[in-house]
């Protein structure tokens, strides 16, 4: 289904053709593009595919992007790294596991632990809490 102004366009394009008016026939075949071009920047909506760079030779905007794959090697260590991080977490016992991702991961204050934990003493959270780094830091320590 087309609409007047793709009929308009259509009818233009053949009368330019017939004219041998090349330039208006290829500024007419563009004119969708240069529409969603123009709409793209209006928005502010950019392809990664954008050239941000002529000189010496063109540079695009995902060439400035960093590289996030990581080779063999890399691969290896952090592989290695988890399985150490993970067989030191396994040692905790429940509720210190909890305490430490708590406070750690999600900034839970020692007060707030009091109510989803067993001990009733924020005091008695934040030593369940130290001895719980002292224990992870001697354990990595092997691997860091």
């Amino acid at each position: 289904m087309t609409n007047k102004v793709e009929n308009r366009r259509e009818h233009n394009i053949t009368s330019a053709a017939k004219n041998g008016d090349w330039t208006k026939v290829d500024k007419l075949l563009n004119q969708p593009i240069d529409n969603l071009e123009r709409k793209k920047r209006y928005y502010g909506v950019t392809s990664l595919n954008t050239t941000v760079s002529n000189v010496g030779r063109v540079t695009e905007l995902i060439d400035l992007y960093p590289d996030n794959t990581y080779n063999p090697v890399e691969q290896i260590l952090i592989k290695e790294r988890n399985k150490c991080l993970y067989n030191a977490l396994s040692k905790l016992p429940e509720e210190e596991l909890h305490i430490f991702l708590e406070m750690t991961l999600y900034g839970t204050s020692a007060l707030q632990l009091t109510k989803e934990t067993p001990f009733k003493s924020h005091k008695t959270v934040k030593k369940h809490y130290e001895t719980t780094l002292n224990f992870l830091k001697n354990e990595l320590r092997k691997y860091f």
